[in-house]
């Protein structure tokens, strides 16, 4: 069964705001950041100023591609009809098939790391993560209305640990300023600072707000919530991150911040004490199960969408008859974060060449989505469009070479370039072979071929 029902428009602003965050509170990224605390002292604030940026000129093109072509499948439809089935079906890959294969790796070996730690022998190896991802497969598989009630209340959960957290290490803790750690206080941050080495690990703590994109169709009036969901979130979120993690030196090294495979367990403990180990573990389970729902509630509906482009597999097409949910899709992102793990080995400690490669893979997406709006405006100006990014192209170009940028230099340190641009190039270029083969072979398609009758509004 290939048809839904017509979706009713009953997600409100609120739980949209959640969903557009949703992947960016993660476990994976609050490691992210501390470790760019680590390494680039007062430097990190800078980057989160680029990051955040970037991130605001991403998120006003995704809106207005979301509600220019709300029908049609998301970034592959925006691409397809702007530069092509290449550039389509490659851009959705390198955005959100490769990072489901590495981000969710690294959040399910975190979560099963910390929960090993409090709970040793409870569950085998990587058996906690097995779990999570089975209970969150299940709730996307009930349909939108429980992913966004999901999303809601583990979003909100983690944005107040994250900002409580921080507001109580500033403040000195729950039992007083601790003695000063070697290399922890505010003075260390001053030393060795560097600003552009961090700026993609920061970054991967921003991206993902265009999740929120999909729902367009099922949005309580999309031409205001789509693209305030995006822009309040990012604003929300830099602010909450810059407050945890001057926290975090006030209590931990740069150099464990910088090195340690859980640096944030060791931060809550050191704020909160020994209690916190049992609290923290609720909120890594909390922490990965957003990001994970998130992924989940998104991208298999994009996949669905490529699959009535004709731009995948056909099964994709499948729905569930009861909840609408495309739920061979739905297992196929689930099975993905399986195969990154398998490529790190299992070992928390390969976790920062899987969150660089993530960044990457997505950041190239990005540019492509940028580049998608640029040529819809030139050929299609008078297109309807609820929502206009503002200053165009300046946003765009901007981006573009902002974010070429970031990927080109996003080994933080020389040791990690082979791991980054070896996966990523492994994977990307794996990517770009089978596309090229199924548009030209299989779809009978220039690779470059655009298809601007996507952008004539659909009628039921």
């Amino acid at each position: 069964m290939d048809k839904a029902p017509a979706p009713a428009r009953s997600i409100g602003f609120f739980s949209l705001f959640c969903i557009a965050i949703g992947v960016i509170v993660g476990q994976s990224t609050i490691v992210s950041l501390l470790q760019a605390t680590g390494i680039a002292g007062w430097g990190v604030l800078g980057a989160m100023a680029i990051a955040y940026v970037l991130m605001l000129c991403n998120s006003a093109t995704y809106a207005e591609l979301a509600l220019m072509m709300p029908r049609h499948g998301g970034l592959g439809a925006y691409c397809e009809a702007s530069l092509g089935h290449f550039p389509a079906i490659f851009a959705v890959f390198a955005g959100y098939i490769v990072p489901a294969l590495f981000g969710p790796a690294a959040e399910l070996l975190l979560v099963d790391s910390v929960m090993t730690q409090l709970l040793p022998g409870v569950m085998p190896a990587l058996g906690w993560a097995g779990l999570l991802l089975a209970v969150l497969v299940l709730l996307n598989y009930l349909g939108t209305d429980v992913f966004a009630r999901t999303q809601t209340l583990l979003t909100v959960m983690m944005l107040l640990f994250l900002g409580i957290t921080g507001a109580v290490a500033i403040s000195g803790g729950l039992n007083g300023p601790p003695p000063l750690a070697s290399g922890a206080g505010l003075a260390n941050m001053s030393k060795d600072v560097t600003v552009l080495g961090v700026v993609s690990l920061v970054l991967y703590s921003l991206i993902g707000t265009e999740f929120v994109t999909p729902l367009v169709e099922v949005a309580e009036r999309p031409a205001r919530s789509i693209p305030r969901s995006m822009f309040i979130g990012l604003t929300v979120v830099t602010a909450v991150n810059a407050v945890f993690c001057i926290g975090a030196s006030m209590f931990l090294s740069r150099e464990s911040l910088g090195s340690a495979a859980t640096p944030h367990l060791d931060y809550a403990v050191a704020v909160f004490g020994p209690v916190a180990r049992i609290v923290f573990g609720v909120i890594a389970v909390t922490a990965t199960a957003s990001l994970l729902n998130t992924v989940l509630g998104a991208v298999p509906q994009l996949m669905h969408g490529m699959a009535l482009s004709g731009q995948v597999f056909p099964v994709f097409r499948r729905l569930s008859r009861r909840h609408g949910t495309p739920w061979v899709a739905l297992l196929f992102v689930a099975g993905l974060p399986l195969v990154g793990l398998v490529w790190s080995g299992g070992e928390v400690t390969r976790i920062l060449p899987l969150i660089l490669a993530t960044a990457g893979a997505w950041l190239i997406s990005y540019m492509i989505a940028h580049l998608a709006l640029i040529v819809l405006r030139l050929r299609a100006p008078h297109a309807p469009r609820p929502f206009r990014s503002p200053l165009f192209p300046g946003p765009q170009l901007l981006a573009i070479f902002g974010l070429g940028y970031v990927v080109a230099n996003s080994a933080p340190v020389p040791e990690l370039k082979a791991p980054v641009f070896v996966a990523l190039a492994a994977v990307l270029g794996l990517v770009a072979a089978v596309d090229a083969v199924w548009v030209k072979f299989f779809m009978k398609k220039g690779l470059f071929e655009a298809n601007p009758a996507l952008l004539e509004p659909v009628t039921n």
